[in-house]
Order: structure tokens, then C-alpha cells, then sequence
């Protein structure tokens, strides 16, 4: 063999295994961010949830805070908690999705990033669970909760998806 067809021989058994070791460091530095389980349907005290697959959502409920007691530990995407970040933990909607929350008793809004589920509360009126920061830029944090209009973003969602590694769901479905 000479020399350029044994430089031709590397690059052709070589540039695979490069991919695949890039691939796998891609997994091991995204996959610890995305646990694919928050995809499918789960239980929480008896209740099933089927995640959506879509990001068409609005509704009117409760919202209620989270703040001390989760602040540094893990979402369902894996990332840390963090009480001052604008995010907010939903039981439905796609993981990540960006909503905006209206406090429908003093019309204030603010733009969230979904990225956990919850709230798992005993009482189905709650359908948000929101940052401490965003429950004070909201007005409701020393009451704890309040009645909230939740609408989905679509193209922020998608955004947002392919900021966390992940393949966007469709605008419609």
C-alpha cells in the first residue's frame, strides 16, 4: 500500500468511529440536561398525565409558587431549580415551552420557560406552578396563589426545544 491509500483507508474506518465518539460526547454533555421520560405518560398520586405533543394550550386556573424548598434541586429536564430564574413547571405541556401567565387579578404578565412538571397539589385547579421571582413580578407571592389565564408560545416553544437539545413538536397539530 502506499502512502495516500493508506491516508484514504484511515479517513474511511477513522471518520466514523470520530462521529460516533462525537455523538457520544454530545450525549453524555446534553443527555444530563433532557431525561426523556418527561415525554411519556406518568403517574403522581394515583392521577395518570399524558405530556402534549403540540403547543397549542390556554387556559384559566390557579397558579401557586415554588421557591425554598426546590431551589438547586433537579427539574424534569435535569436542570438545576433556581428560585430567581423566570420558569415555571407545568403537568402537560412539552418540555421546554414558554408561556406567558396573566395574573387575571391585576392583569400583570410575564413570559416563562416551562421546564418542570408539576403542580401535583390535591386540587386540579391549580395548572401552573411558578418561580418565586415570577410570583412576586406576577404580584401574588405573599398569598401564595391566584387565578391566571396560561397561554402557550409556539414559535418560543420551538425555540426554546432546540436551545435544550431537542426536536421542536409542530406549531399545529
Amino acid at each position: 500500500m502506499n502512502y495516500s491509500t493508506v491516508k484514504i483507508y484511515k479517513s474511511i474506518v477513522l471518520f466514523p468511529l470520530m462521529l460516533l465518539v462525537a455523538c457520544s460526547t454530545n450525549d453524555e454533555k446534553y443527555g444530563k440536561y433532557w431525561h426523556s421520560g418527561s415525554e411519556r405518560p406518568y403517574i403522581i398520586n394515583g392521577v395518570k398525565y399524558y405530556p402534549q405533543i403540540h403547543y397549542q394550550y390556554t387556559a384559566v386556573g390557579e397558579a401557586s409558587w415554588y421557591g425554598y424548598d426546590c431551589h438547586g434541586k433537579p427539574t424534569a429536564t435535569g436542570r438545576r431549580f433556581d428560585k430567581n430564574n423566570l420558569t415555571a413547571a407545568h403537568r402537560t405541556l412539552p418540555l421546554p415551552s414558554v408561556v406567558i401567565v396573566e395574573n387575571l387579578q391585576n392583569h400583570k404578565k410575564v413570559k416563562l420557560l416551562v421546564n418542570d412538571r408539576g403542580p401535583f397539589a390535591k386540587t386540579h385547579r391549580r395548572i401552573i406552578d411558578v418561580s418565586q421571582k415570577a410570583a412576586e413580578l406576577l404580584g401574588f407571592r405573599p398569598r401564595g396563589f391566584t387565578k391566571v389565564k396560561v397561554t402557550c408560545l409556539p414559535k418560543e416553544s420551538q425555540l426554546a426545544a432546540i436551545a435544550y437539545r431537542r426536536k421542536p413538536y409542530p406549531s399545529k397539530h
